[in-house]
């Protein structure tokens, strides 16, 4: 159910999100289903090519990410901003434990060689 694709697509950037089909689901999942499609394809593209797109389309000032069109996804913006808001969050905390330990390394190194030069004074 979750990997059901819209077959709308916009003829123009400015236009209204596609509509699905009645098949008897409230509006609210529908929309549900859109975002976790959108989220994947978000993942799919990767956080610095989906930040140069974003950049474009906000200079370009436009309502909606038309990069993902070709799948028949039409996120907002908004959606795209706080997607790359909360990949960033992610990234930072993936990487934070790393960097704690090479942090940790570095500053034992460092009283190690510091205890080894007392030593030979």
């Amino acid at each position: 159910m979750l990997d059901t694709w819209f077959a709308n697509a916009f003829p123009e950037a400015g236009s209204a999100p596609p509509q699905a089909e009645d098949d008897g689901l409230p509006a609210i999942v529908v929309k549900a289903q859109e975002d976790v499609l959108c989220r994947a394809a978000l993942a799919r593209l990767g956080y610095a090519r989906v930040r140069a797109e974003y950049a474009r389309h906000w200079r370009a000032r436009k309502d909606t990410f038309t990069a993902l069109g070709r799948e028949g996804l039409w996120p907002t913006m908004d959606f795209v901003r706080d997607w790359l808001k909360a990949e960033r969050k992610r990234i930072v905390a993936r990487m934070r434990l790393p960097f704690l330990l090479a942090m940790a390394a570095t500053i034992a190194a460092g009283l190690a060689f510091a205890a080894v030069a007392a030593i030979l004074r």
